[in-house]
């Protein structure tokens, strides 16, 4: 098995930032609390109502999101521990009344924005006392909390109910990706770090067998000489290195702050020189105590998952599936509290 360069580049970079570590002796830090802990919930909500209106002026339309965020962090002698959930969700309907979907009539369904659910948790031991690099292990978790359903020609789109009878396409644990790691966490400052693992476990897992067979979801299918698909398994797992990079920084008088958290992944077993990018972003600018506005930016590629890829030349936007970096941005007004 060959390593990649990008796993040798930062075993050497790693190897240094060891030896500068240990050889510095660092002024005893001030006692900080054992726990600290946060959360916060964000809302968007945009609402029209017309009725008997006039040519030209358009439709109803109702949508609704949110994202709830927690956190938590663990700091003792040289034991620090790092936990965080998010999970942004989103719906909207445009238009009102009925739509005829064979011998049956269906109000018109609400379409899902974005359902995302994100969950990681790193636990770290410094080497030495007030070392800045620390033994560390780490996991993530990536899914959906509702299902979702696919629309057909004559009214595409990714819905929260089946309007056309041909079950889900994606669900809770359908797909779920997990990577479990052990490497070093380098924490040269108390808001930035760079975790490294030479050796992570990536694991995308479909537990429903109908969606396991889509084939689009990163695991495993054998296809016949026409694409379809024949047989598949329901996980894939792949074996290589991660590398976590986390910043947090705050300005204007801590009325603007930012987090940044990157994740990179590298599959020894297959195409290790197809970066996995997990990149998730969010500027909070404090409007007055407690009240936040809030932009979402999340980036996303993983060379084992098709996407829909975006044209808006076709019908919904929608031009079928492909390998493609996914962009998401959500704006939300959010109340949050640190306690």
């Amino acid at each position: 098995m060959k390593i990649s360069y990008l796993t040798f580049f930062l075993l050497l970079a790693f190897a240094i930032g060891f030896t500068t570590a240990t050889a510095q002796d660092a002024a005893p830090a001030e006692p900080e609390p054992v726990w600290k802990r946060s959360a916060g919930l964000g809302l968007d909500f945009a609402q029209l109502l017309q009725i008997n209106p006039r040519q030209g002026a358009g439709q109803n339309r109702l949508g609704v999101g949110g994202a709830v965020n927690m956190a938590a962090s663990y700091k003792k002698n040289r034991v620090a521990w790092d936990n965080a959930a998010l999970w942004q969700f989103g719906v909207q309907r445009l238009g009102s009344g009925i739509i005829a979907q064979g011998s049956q009539q269906k109000p018109i369904p609400f379409q899902k924005a974005i359902d995302e659910l994100r969950i990681t948790s790193k636990v770290g031991y410094a080497i030495s006392k007030n070392s800045k690099l620390f033994y560390a292990a780490d996991i993530t978790f990536l899914s959906q909390l509702t299902p979702t359903y696919a629309g057909n020609a004559q009214f595409p789109g990714n819905f929260l109910t089946d309007i056309v009878g041909s079950g889900a396409n994606s669900r809770f644990f359908s797909p779920a990706t997990i990577t479990i790691s052990a490497g070093f966490d380098y924490k040269p400052a108390p808001n930035f770090s760079v975790y490294y693992s030479p050796f992570a476990g990536k694991f995308i897992l479909v537990g429903n067998d109908r969606i396991a067979q889509l084939g689009v979801h990163g695991n495993p299918v054998t296809r016949d000489a026409l694409g379809n698909v024949i047989d598949f398994k329901n996980t894939f797992t792949g074996l290589g290195s991660l590398v976590r990079a986390k910043y947090i920084g705050k300005f204007m008088n801590d009325r603007l702050a930012l987090a940044s958290n990157i994740i990179l992944f590298s599959n020894y077993l297959d195409g290790p020189q197809n970066i996995d990018v997990d990149w998730t972003n969010q500027l909070d600018f404090s409007i007055f105590k407690g009240l936040q506005a809030t932009l979402l930016l999340n980036t996303f590629y993983d060379h084992d998952i098709l996407v829909q890829i975006t044209d808006n030349n076709a019908p919904n936007g929608v031009r079928g599936l492909g390998r493609r970096v996914s962009l998401t941005q959500q704006f939300l007004l959010k109340y949050a509290v640190v306690f």
